[in-house]
Parts: structure tokens; sequence; C-alpha cells
């Protein structure tokens, strides 16, 4: 069975097409996990930056509360001595 030069381009031609939609299709895929990936660092970023553990809340909340109540006492001592 010998195939003619015409059949011959043709099947070339089919089988690049093949390839450069293969090719394509992977270079599509890959800008799409691309994305994907950077997406999710950014918004692993922003999780990190906007909310902190609840424990270091906790801590800076405990804080304030200690200088709150310093200040109170301090202000009260104060009054106090004044009258």
């Amino acid at each position: 069975m010998e195939l003619s030069a015409t059949a011959v381009n043709v099947l070339l031609m089919l089988t690049n097409a093949v390839l450069t939609g293969v090719v394509g299709f992977q270079v599509y895929l890959f800008k799409q996990i691309s994305a994907a990936r950077r997406e999710h660092l950014e918004f692993r970023i922003e999780v990190a930056e906007r909310y902190v553990k609840t424990e270091h809340i906790d801590k800076a909340l405990e804080k304030l509360e200690e200088r709150f109540e310093k200040r109170l006492n301090d202000f009260f001592n104060n009054l106090k001595q004044r009258n």
C-alpha cells in the first residue's frame, strides 16, 4: 500500500495540527495553573496581613487593658492627692 504525495502531505499537516493543538492546550493549562497559584499566594498574603491569630489579638487586648487600668489608677490617685 503506497500513499501518494498528496496523502502524505495531508497526513503530515494533520499530525502537525494535532501536535500544535496539544502544545497550545498545555500552554493554556500552564497559564491557568500559574494564575491560580498566583491568586492563591496573594490570598494567603492578604489573610496573613489582615487576620492574625486570636492569640495575638488576646495578647494585644490584655496589654491595652493593663495600660488602661494603670492610667485609671494613676488618674484616681492624682485626684485623691489633690483633695
